[in-house]
């Protein structure tokens, strides 16, 4: 099974510790509309290493998520986690086309991959405008996750009803995403907010999942350095539920309707997790400024920090890690000039939208 197809109308399902997200885009002209979205959470337990283990459980989230979203679309993008996939470039003759280089990659892979052929699925594609070629080689990117990895997300998929047409990179759909961003998105940007985010910049896409924050550099639009640290939404919610005496539901609601808890909150708890998330961020920062691609690149200074992910979310904290971390910051939303469905509360969709930023980068696979 590769781990790229060609394009169909597709849905974005993005499965993960927190629960499942869901996303079904349509497109007139250059024009996008959210024709469904929801979110249904997973039982603890239904996840380990970010990747199904209680299959009944995750199948069943996903057969609500798609009833409560109305869609009526059957087939689905998901992806695996950055962490669980290989990357290499590998330089081959500008004059191989696609049968050549495939020939080739199964010879080379042994070389790239720890694991035993058998047990992974792989896939390539070329590296447009590589700086290669003026050399008569071309970039080739070898991509590759084992297959349990894949398997057990296809495997859901279809237990739900779905047909799992692509099976995609969280790595990928995040570029896709970032994609549609506007360019006046930082505070410090002063360019018309008409144009998309272009890629003369260097970007930090942080996304602040439940258990694992995964930092992103990009330049040129595309993923350079990626680094996990170990920190997410969760330890919000166990700090609500400690300090107040709630259960673990009831403090995710807590922490999404923060104007229920006491006043102390933000001195008790958020700031705490402001300060934390920064020092998380901070140190991803030191990695990628302590690796080659910083010492390589000709942009040496980051202008600006994008957060995505359920813990973006996270009240004010974009203006809190602007002042922590002195860099610009701000909340991943694409859907700020997409059209929605009459269905679909406008408020809720932009307030959620950075719980939906890989799903909306699967659902874009409907249109590359």
């Amino acid at each position: 099974m590769a781990l790229f197809k060609k394009k169909q109308l597709v849905l974005g399902i993005d499965i993960s510790p927190s629960g499942v997200k869901l996303i079904e885009l349509s497109r007139t002209g250059q024009r996008y509309k959210v024709e469904a979205i929801a979110f249904e959470p997973l039982p603890q337990g239904s996840m380990e290493n970010r990747n199904p283990v209680d299959l009944d459980q995750v199948s069943d989230a996903i057969k609500r998520v798609v009833k409560t979203s109305g869609t009526r679309l059957k087939q689905a993008a998901v992806a695996v986690p950055t962490s669980s996939v290989i990357i290499r470039t590998i330089p081959m003759p500008l004059e191989f086309g696609d049968d050549e280089i495939e020939a080739n990659i199964q010879l080379d892979a042994s070389q790239y991959i720890p694991f035993p052929l058998e047990e992974i699925y792989l896939d390539f594609q070329v590296v447009a405008d590589s700086a290669r070629q003026s050399a008569g080689a071309q970039d080739v990117m070898l991509v590759a996750s084992r297959q349990e990895n894949v398997e057990s997300r296809r495997e859901v998929v279809q237990e739900a009803g779905l047909k799992p047409l692509i099976v995609d990179v969280e790595a990928y759909a995040l570029e896709n995403t970032f994609r549609l961003l506007p360019k006046r998105l930082l505070p410090s940007e002063k360019e018309d907010d008409t144009a998309v985010a272009k890629g003369d910049k260097l970007i930090a896409l942080v996304d602040i999942g439940a258990t694992i924050t995964t930092v992103y550099i990009l330049r040129d639009d595309k993923v350079v350095f990626i680094r996990e640290q170990s920190f997410g939404g969760e330890q919000l919610t166990l700090a609500i539920a400690e300090t107040y005496g709630v259960n673990r539901e009831r403090a995710e609601l807590y922490k999404r309707r923060p104007t229920d808890l006491p006043e102390d909150y933000a001195t008790r708890i958020l700031e705490g997790f402001y300060q934390s998330a920064a020092d998380q961020i901070n140190q991803a920062l030191q990695f990628y400024y302590s690796s080659d691609h910083y010492h390589t690149s000709p942009v040496l200074k980051l202008d600006g920090i994008i957060l995505a992910g359920g813990g973006a979310i996270t009240t004010a904290l974009d203006r809190a890690l602007g002042e922590y971390l002195q860099i610009p910051a701000a909340i991943c939303n694409p859907f700020i000039r997409m059209d929605h469905a009459t269905r679909i509360n406008r408020q809720t969709l932009l307030r959620d939208a950075p719980l939906f930023a890989v799903a909306c980068g699967l659902a874009l696979r409907s249109f590359d």
